[in-house]
């Protein structure tokens, strides 16, 4: 009883110090591919192992221009488009700088020491400060998740990261881990995984709650939620020494509105339900190929996407009629995104990122520019991002330089195809300074 009253005080100390000094993410956290993210300490009884790990991040930034970003500017997605001013002066084109200490992480691994139904368990709880409310910073849960494994099969519930983030994740200083280009959410979910040798295939179905699709009332989970159909993801990747090649099919079902407001010839207003839905549905492949010394990894990603405005992907979809009973009939909008990384390096680390996102159009015809529901601007062609850093590991501690180079193209939007039209490029340019200690 001692002994264990002694563990349960030990352990809730590791987890107060380390929860006392605030949080959000990055890619060497959300990968754990460091050594440097490796706990040394594990608390173990008879029935399970307990395995705390996280980490204390500082951020510098500078950017040329306002953007469009969350978590304080730490989470950058894109460049605004010009705002001129009477005088033909660009109100966006101002540039800025912090230095924040608002990313820090602590998680919780969760082993069970015996089998359960003749199967490995293990529980993770992960949380940190990314969450906001108006002004001030906020405790969250980012990851909440339990796992079986038996020799063949994984079963996971809970929420983790979505399928499309995946395995093959860009290695970056920033916090955005590669968005606009690289997916990027955590949802509810059960997902089944079945690992004949080198390949594994895996379903999952999921429900959106901090990362959702957007609609008449903005971002919100109703969408999806009134559809009463999970999202589902089928995946299969293939894992051999220091490969990984992969490829997946995702598909979306939501409901942007279940009622609507109608006026009657008395001019009377009356609400009645409808009956909209619209499917999505979305393709990625991705590779990765790292030395056996562990010193040079190249990655890539591609994706052809329909309204994936819940991965933080710049996408989404638009009304293309409006029938009598005041209902609409939706229509997608289409992009292609890819991405490539390099990194070299062990102790001294070098690498560079570039991504490209394109706006494919939609198949119908829009029916107005203010009934387009998209993650960014509807004006938008594309972006692109070019981006080297170098990185310094000591121990435990991580330094960190980047620069970013984002140019997005805005122009019109022609409602006949969905695409953009008659385009001008604005660029930011944002270095990054980041020092990290790993526990």
């Amino acid at each position: 009883m001692i002994k264990k009253l002694i563990l349960s005080i030990a352990c809730g100390c590791v987890i107060g110090c380390a929860v006392a000094q605030e949080s959000t993410n990055t890619v060497k956290g959300e990968q754990a591919t460091s050594a440097l993210s490796t706990s040394p300490i594990e608390l173990n009884t008879k029935a399970v192992k307990f395995v705390p790990y996280g980490f204390i991040r500082n951020d510098f930034y500078y950017d040329s221009r306002e953007n469009f970003e969350t978590a304080s500017g730490l989470f950058y997605i894109i460049p605004k488009d010009e705002n001129l001013n009477a005088f033909g002066e660009d109100l966006n084109d101002i540039s800025s700088s912090r230095f924040l200490s608002i990313a820090a992480r602590l998680g919780l691994k969760v082993y069970a020491q015996q089998p359960i139904l003749g199967a490995q368990m293990m529980a993770q709880l992960e949380t940190d400060f990314a969450g906001f409310n108006g002004s001030t910073t906020m405790f969250r849960i980012r990851q909440a998740f339990a796992r079986m494994s038996w020799n063949k099969f994984d079963l996971t519930a809970g929420q983790t990261w979505h399928p499309m983030f995946g395995d093959v994740v860009p290695e970056i200083q920033s916090l955005a881990t590669g968005s606009p280009f690289q997916p990027f959410n955590r949802s509810p979910q059960l997902r089944v995984d079945w690992k004949p040798s080198n390949l594994r295939l895996y379903v999952a179905g999921l429900y959106q709650l901090q990362y959702t699709s957007w609609g008449p009332n903005g971002g919100s989970t109703e969408y999806q939620t009134n559809s009463k159909v999970p999202e589902v993801y089928f995946g299969l990747d293939w894992k051999y020494k220091g490969w990984i090649v992969g490829a997946g099919a995702d598909f979306l079902r939501i409901r942007p509105r279940v009622k609507v407001e109608q006026y009657a010839k008395t001019d009377s207003a009356y609400t009645h339900s409808v009956d909209e839905a619209l499917n999505s549905f979305s393709l990625c492949a991705f590779m990765q190929f790292t030395t056996p010394d562990k010193k040079f990894s190249v990655k890539a990603k591609t994706i052809y996407g329909e309204n994936l405005s819940h991965l933080l992907l710049l996408s989404g979809y638009g009304v293309s009629n409006v029938l009598p009973d005041g209902s609409y009939e939706y229509t997608n909008i289409k992009n292609s995104t890819s991405w490539l990384n390099l990194v070299y390096g062990d102790k001294w680390q070098v690498g560079f990122f570039a991504g490209y996102m394109k706006n494919l159009g939609s198949d119908e015809k829009l029916y107005s520019p203010n009934t387009t529901y998209i993650f960014g601007y509807n004006n938008l062609d594309y972006v692109y991002r070019l981006s080297p850093m170098v990185c310094y590991n000591i121990k435990r501690w991580s330094l960190g330089v980047e620069y970013e180079m984002t140019a997005a193209g805005y122009g019109t939007l022609n409602l006949e195809t969905g695409r953009v039209e008659n385009t001008h490029q604005v660029n930011n340019h944002r270095v990054v300074g980041v020092m990290m200690f790993h526990f």
